[in-house]
């Protein structure tokens, strides 16, 4: 109902996509031409069957997933970490226009129920973000996505299990092993219990090189938890 009183009351009025004019809202945010694009580049290529990054050719596994398989029981994405999927993350995260939770966590969702090794899925949990980045933003995109995916679903969604107890410098320019070191003891459980033999369904928006998943998903394993499986927004490639 919340969604449907903004999208009177705030009407946009391009695509936030390509910018092309028309009326879009929560559950419309952009035009019919980059929902086709889309689709068209969910199936283009291969993908991992461990982490679900893009593959040039052939089939099977990443070359990092083969060389130290993920303890995360499957990652899927909804498509490439390429435009129009980039641009669609980047106005969440940096334009701040929460209302993309809605569609994105829609498609995250339709991708979790065409894949039967999900299921089944007992918890949805956030990968939590800086502080720095929470206080900059003023919302974790992240949790956005997990709680409209929960509200499909309807499954509990608990962000305050996982939370982050270190402040790591930007990623963003660093290689894959530092990026590693980075995340050591960067995150932490609050609740075992709430956890404990639960199929949990880990949320995040980009998988690139993995290292935050990876690191995630070991400090909930180690806390008990039975399972846990990734769905991200967009990923990157592998080789």
């Amino acid at each position: 109902m919340l969604d449907i009183i903004m999208d009177i009351l705030f009407p946009q009025n391009v695509c936030c996509i390509c910018r092309d004019t028309g009326r879009f809202g929560s559950k419309h945010p952009w035009c019919e031409q980059c929902q086709a694009e889309m689709k068209a580049m969910q199936g283009a290529l291969p993908i991992c069957d461990y982490c679900g990054k893009y593959l040039e050719t052939g089939a099977g596994f990443c070359h990092e997933c083969s060389q130290k398989p993920p303890q995360f029981n499957i990652a899927r994405a909804v498509g490439p970490y390429e435009e129009p999927y980039r641009i669609a993350v980047k106005v969440l995260k940096f334009l701040g226009r929460k209302y993309l939770a809605k569609k994105m966590g829609d498609m995250m969702t339709e991708v979790l129920k065409n894949e039967p090794r999900y299921w089944p899925i007992d918890i949805v949990i956030p990968v939590p973000i800086s502080l720095g980045n929470l206080r900059q933003r003023g919302f974790n995109q992240t949790e956005l996505l997990a709680r409209q995916i929960a509200r499909r679903l309807k499954i509990e969604m608990n962000s305050d299990i996982l939370v982050r107890i270190k402040e790591t410098p930007s990623q963003r320019e660093l290689t894959k092993e530092e990026r590693e070191k980075n995340l050591l003891c960067a995150f932490e459980i609050k609740d075992n219990g709430k956890i404990y033999r639960k199929n949990v369904l880990l949320v995040d928006d980009v998988y690139t090189t993995g290292s935050t998943i990876r690191e995630c998903s070991r400090v909930l394993l180690e806390a008990g938890a039975g399972r846990v499986s990734v769905i991200t927004w967009a990923t990157g490639k592998g080789f």
